[in-house]
């Protein structure tokens, strides 16, 4: 799925993802709609955000493996005073910490779109979107799972 590029979560002139050949594989598959996690050659250990070394063994040799998508809110924050100029328009939003529930440990800053922040909640289930950015970056975020039920 994808979040339409004229409406997206932020207005332009957000910074935008630092490019480094450590991170420059996950971009460049965010681009094509996938969701890479960096994993350690030697020992196997998944990380995010991208790095150059393992910090379970010190290796310096990496993989990557396709996230399935689907994960769950280990966290969020409502912000309702704004760091940078550009999203001062956008107040308040939230920034949501997803567990991915392909890898043990492995979590991503991002923000849960289609959902009013008031009905966000820990646990909450969740499944990647994509917001194709006029830039042409694409940019990951997450929305409720479809069929998805509060707990009582």
């Amino acid at each position: 799925m994808r979040v339409e590029s004229d409406d997206p979560y932020f207005p332009d002139g957000m910074p935008q993802p630092a490019l480094d050949p450590v991170s420059l594989p996950f971009w460049e598959a965010c681009r094509d709609h996938r969701l890479l996690v960096q994993y350690c050659s030697k020992c196997g250990t998944h990380r995010s955000p991208p790095k150059p070394m393992c910090g379970h063994c010190g290796c310096f040799e990496c993989g990557w493996s396709e996230a399935s998508g689907r994960g769950r809110v280990f966290t969020y924050t409502i912000v309702h005073h704004s760091p940078h100029p550009a999203s001062q328009e956008c107040l308040p939003y939230n920034i949501a910490v997803i567990e991915l529930e392909d890898y043990d440990r492995v979590l991503l800053t991002s923000n849960v779109v289609n959902c009013p922040d008031d009905v966000l909640y820990v646990d909450l289930p969740v499944e990647l979107v994509w917001e194709d950015r006029r830039d042409g970056q694409s940019l990951y975020r997450f929305q409720p799972s479809t069929g998805d039920r509060r707990p009582t």
